[in-house]
């Protein structure tokens, strides 16, 4: 693939209204395989004309998916790519806006776009302190929120067969247990390239206490504000018990339910 002449135009063509899904997936690998100028003297440029286009795809252009398509592929790549930006201080103009993003993406997207999120928010509350304290509470916030549901994420997969497909997804402030009987809708476990919400994933919660962790180490002032609350919401999600007989479909949730209170109890 010939490297990107241009990166004005060619981040203007990215964000044209009237181009197919297609083309502006070819584009985003196009900027994703030139990626080593990021390593340049050319990063700011790069930055300057790519990054308005990125929040443009992932907030405006394109919606969350939940199953495997041309529009999750986009996403993911957009997403891929701010991960990979180098945390020099060439990147330190758009940090804050960064944030908002990843932050916006990891509460409303499916799983593996919101994997990514977590290291991209991490990376840059690591790297960028203390200018970014103020921004901490947001991702703990989130947290508190996954383990508050987990019983009912666990029952998701476990009771309801597993929905299918993004009919019933919602962003996590919406998702509470008088929710529950609509988020539980009978569903099949045998669609083909099915995405789990980041709000509903063994996988997200798995991450979590890592993180938040090491956060605490960097921002200790954040701990007695948010332990009363956090700590006796991980001993609940600890507490969840898993289905007694689990039917071989299920095996694989099973072993992240497990693998996620493993990771939920070396934390507390």
């Amino acid at each position: 693939m010939s490297p990107i002449q241009n990166f004005e135009q060619h981040s203007r063509n990215l964000v044209e209204p009237d181009i197919s899904i297609q083309q502006r997936l070819q584009m985003a690998m196009e900027v994703r395989d030139s990626l080593e100028i990021a390593h340049t003297a050319e990063y700011l440029n790069f930055l300057k004309c790519y990054f308005r286009a990125f929040s443009v795809i992932l907030l405006q252009t394109t919606k969350p998916q939940f199953s495997d398509n041309p529009e999750h592929k986009l996403r993911n790549i957009v997403v891929e790519i701010l991960n990979r930006l180098p945390h020099s201080e060439v990147l330190r103009p758009f940090v804050q806006d960064l944030l908002k993003v990843a932050m916006q993406v990891l509460t409303t997207d499916n799983e593996e776009n919101g994997l990514i999120c977590i290291r991209i928010i991490f990376d840059l509350l690591r790297n960028f302190r203390p200018t970014l304290e103020n921004e901490v509470q947001p991702f703990l916030d989130f947290v508190c929120k996954i383990y508050q549901n987990f019983k009912l994420t666990v029952s998701h997969f476990f009771e309801s067969g597993a929905v299918v497909g993004g009919e019933d997804v919602k962003p996590m402030d919406t998702l509470s247990s008088s929710s529950s009987d609509q988020a539980l809708t009978i569903g099949s476990v045998a669609a083909t390239g099915h995405l789990n919400p980041s709000t509903r994933s063994f996988k997200i919660v798995t991450e979590s206490p890592l993180v938040v962790m090491f956060l605490f180490q960097l921002y200790s002032r954040l701990v007695q504000t948010n332990i009363p609350h956090l700590l006796p919401l991980m001993v609940a999600a600890i507490s969840v018990p898993g289905p007694e007989k689990v039917p071989h479909h299920l095996k694989t949730h099973f072993i992240e339910l497990k693998g996620a209170q493993v990771k939920v109890y070396a934390s507390c």
